[in-house]
C-alpha cells in the first residue's frame, strides 16, 4: 500500500472554473473551424444567445444542459469531453502512460480476471457490469489509490478493462493531486 486514503476527498471544485473552460474550449474549437456564433447555433440547433451566454464563461452565468453540449460537440465534430477538459485533466492524460502507478494497478489483475472482467462486461447484464467494475476498483483500491482514483479505475475499466482501470486510476489520482495544489495554493494566497 502506497498510503493513500481511500476516503473521499472533498475538494472545492467551483462552477464558475468549468464554466469557464467551457467558454474557453467551445471559442477556440469553434475559431479554430471559422464558424461565426450564428452558424455554431445552427449547426447545433440551439439559440445563439446560448452560445454567446456559454462563450462568456462564468460571467455570463451559463448552465448548459448536458444534451446542448453534446449538440454543440456534435456540430463541432468533436467529443463532448473536449469541451470540458482542463489543463489539469490533460496533464494528467499525458503523465498516465509513463506512471508507475499503472503497473502497479496492473499487477493487481491477473490474466483469468481480465479475461472474467470481459466476460461480465460483454455480457452487457447490468449485475455482471457492476461485477467486473468491482474487480477493477478492487485492483486500484488495492495499491492504496484514493477514492477519485478508485472512482476513475471504475469507469476505465466499464471501457477498457486492465489498461483503462490503469490509467483511469492513474488519471483519477493526478487529477486529483493537482486540484488538492491548486487549493493548498489558493488558501495560502
Amino acid at each position: 500500500m502506497t498510503g493513500r486514503s481511500t476516503d473521499p476527498v472533498a475538494l472545492s471544485l467551483p462552477v464558475e472554473d468549468v464554466q469557464d473552460t467551457l467558454a474557453r474550449n467551445l471559442s477556440a474549437a469553434r475559431s479554430a473551424l471559422g464558424m461565426s456564433q450564428d452558424k455554431l447555433a445552427a449547426a447545433a440547433g440551439v439559440s445563439r444567445a446560448t452560445v454567446n451566454q456559454l462563450e462568456g464563461g462564468s460571467t455570463a452565468k451559463g448552465d448548459p444542459r448536458l444534451s446542448t453540449v453534446v449538440l454543440l460537440a456534435a456540430a463541432l465534430g468533436i467529443s463532448p469531453v473536449f469541451l470540458l477538459l482542463g489543463r489539469d485533466e490533460l496533464d494528467a492524460f499525458t503523465e498516465a502512460p509513463q506512471s508507475k502507478e499503472v503497473k502497479d494497478v496492473r499487477s493487481h489483475l491477473t490474466a483469468e480476471e481480465l479475461e472474467t472482467m470481459r466476460r461480465l462486461l460483454r455480457s452487457g447484464v447490468a449485475k455482471n457490469r457492476a461485477k467486473a467494475v468491482e474487480m477493477g476498483a478492487k485492483a486500484a483500491a488495492t495499491t492504496g489509490m484514493t477514492a477519485g482514483a478508485i472512482a476513475a479505475a471504475a469507469i476505465g475499466t466499464a471501457l477498457l478493462p486492465g489498461i483503462g482501470t490503469a490509467i483511469g486510476a492513474v488519471i483519477g489520482s493526478t487529477w486529483l493531486a493537482k486540484k488538492m495544489i491548486d487549493e493548498k495554493r489558493k488558501d495560502e494566497e
